[in-house]
């Protein structure tokens, strides 16, 4: 039976680990394979993975302008807009003035069932004009929960406010816009995106 080099075990250690990490949706793999000759061969694999950020909600195919459509799914329409800001009053915390960003969703039911599950989860936070992200933030309700029937609109509001405190250094009248995901019924999803809205500051 034929005995295998050095060189060769080690090549295929890394293309099984290389498997394992590919077949894992929670990694994205970047490799870059040097092979260099000596004497009958040796080959040096160079791997760099990093890991992506489970929470993060995709940006979109483009930065958004100031006329954001609305989304059509699954017998809702929706539109979301989002507003942002730093407190710097009474006093700032130790951590830095905590960011806050309240979230709008404008739901309108064009379809012939009720729905009393409408949430939105999360929203990832991007610069404007590029896909940048600053942030991704859990979000919860504002108020109660309101069932939604055929034909009926509401407009739900999400705030981060119960979280740990974040505190980017940011400038004031950065421009900002959101991709939030919203789900309701049994696992449907929707991504929205907010038009782009300037940082303000309150004191």
């Amino acid at each position: 039976m034929a005995t295998l080099s050095h060189g060769q075990v080690l090549y295929l250690k890394v293309s099984y680990s290389i498997r394992i990490l590919l077949l894992d949706r929670r990694f994205v793999a970047t490799i870059a394979i040097v092979v260099t000759a000596i004497g009958v061969g040796a080959m040096g694999v160079v791997l760099n993975v990093s890991q992506t950020n489970p929470l993060q909600v995709p940006p979109p195919l483009s930065p958004p302008g100031d006329n954001v459509g609305t989304i059509v799914s699954h017998g809702l329409e929706a539109c979301a807009e989002a507003v942002y800001w730093q407190d710097f009053m009474p006093m700032i915390p130790e951590e830095g003035p905590p960011f806050f960003a309240v979230v709008r969703v404008n739901v309108t039911n064009t379809g012939n069932a009720t729905v009393s599950d409408l949430k939105a989860i999360r929203m990832t936070i991007y610069f404007d004009d590029s896909m940048v992200p600053l942030v991704t933030l859990n979000l919860t309700l504002v108020g109660d929960l309101p069932e939604i029937g055929p034909g009926e609109n509401v407009v739900l509001e999400f705030t981060n406010s119960g979280e740990q405190i974040y505190s980017p250094t940011i400038d004031e009248g950065t421009r900002l816009y959101s991709r939030v995901l919203v789900t309701w019924g049994d696992g449907i999803e929707m991504t929205l995106t907010t038009p782009p809205s300037p940082v303000l500051y309150k004191y």
